[in-house]
């Protein structure tokens, strides 16, 4: 293990990789489409040249150390808890919109490297890994392009949105010292969805070129099996027992017109499909998070661990969510 993680390293200082981390199995596809489950896909690119700094990281970094000053505040200041109520908003974020927005475009590979500027494709010199562990799902493929697919429109938008709802905010600037806290939260949520939709709009490209990569990992694999949770327990409930038989029950050797009937066949080939899909459930613990950062070795400072602590909460409310409204 310690081999595959110096070559998921080595490779990040080279290109860019994309690691696929599944949370849940996978349902039953819908009209045709990809199969729908909970992933979260974690981007590591090539490190920042720091030589070069343009306004817009500078803004973004000075806003970072600010935010992080306020959470170093001394309890029961107000800095602390608009801190702390800031990172309660950010946990309510979907994951997904999270892990878009960490992808920086500009540190990975050019589009114009496999597209001319008149459309015509060129050789494909530049390739993508999708790294996934292959006995936790399929190609993870089919599942990013239809990700991006719904979250490109969400996120445009809702860029457009805060944008236009943030003038509205000015009048809170009238209030002294404490900061227009409505304002710089517009700012705030229009600018993560501006990056989403920028990574959205980037990883399209590449998938409509081919050049994102399928790439099975043994090393992750090793850890979901040695992480794997137990199956959350179905909801039961008394109109799901089945009724006792009684005197008009048939017996089971007597057949009815109706169980000979093609659709009645056809229907218990369907049920038979839907049992395939595993019941839902987590695939990891939080215990395996440690053991995934020291296999990608990601560098200091590297919010994955965070990132990967929020999927999984997110992942466990949803399922239990649905398995309320089932």
């Amino acid at each position: 293990m310690q081999t595959a993680a110096t070559s998921i390293a080595r490779s990040a200082t080279r290109s860019m990789r994309i690691i696929a981390l599944p949370l849940t199995p996978p349902s039953k596809p819908v009209n045709g489409k990809a199969a729908e489950h909970l992933t979260y896909y974690h981007f590591i690119t090539p490190p920042e040249n720091t030589t070069k700094t343009t306004w817009s990281k500078w803004i973004v970094a000075k806003a970072s150390d600010l935010w992080a000053g306020f959470g170093k505040a001394p309890e029961g200041n107000w800095k602390r808890r608009a801190f702390l109520y800031g990172e309660r908003l950010i946990d309510r974020l979907e994951f997904e919109e999270l892990a878009l927005k960490s992808l920086d475009p500009s540190l990975g590979p050019k589009l114009s490297n496999i597209v001319h500027p008149a459309g015509k494709e060129k050789a494909a010199s530049v390739k993508i890994p999708l790294v996934y562990p292959p006995s936790a799902c399929t190609s993870p493929l089919p599942h990013l392009q239809t990700l991006l697919e719904k979250r490109a429109p969400r996120h445009k938008k809702g860029f457009i949105m805060w944008l236009a709802v943030s003038p509205l905010t000015a009048p809170f600037a009238l209030i002294p010292i404490i900061p227009n806290f409505p304002f710089f939260f517009c700012v705030w949520r229009s600018w993560s969805h501006y990056r989403a939709y920028k990574a959205s709009q980037y990883l399209e490209g590449f998938l409509k070129q081919g050049a994102i990569v399928p790439e099975t990992s043994p090393a992750l694999d090793g850890i979901y099996a040695k992480y794997a949770p137990r199956s959350i327990p179905a909801p039961t409930s008394a109109a799901e027992k089945p009724p006792p038989p009684s005197e008009h029950t048939p017996h089971p050797e007597s057949k009815s017109e109706s169980e000979s009937d093609p659709r009645h066949e056809s229907e218990d080939q369907s049920r038979t499909a839907d049992a395939t899909h595993e019941t839902p459930r987590l695939l990891l613990t939080k215990e395996a998070v440690p053991e995934l950062e020291k296999l990608l070795d990601l560098p200091e400072g590297s919010t994955f661990a965070a990132d990967v602590y929020r999927a999984l909460e997110q992942a466990r409310l949803r399922l239990e969510g649905g398995q309320r409204k089932a």
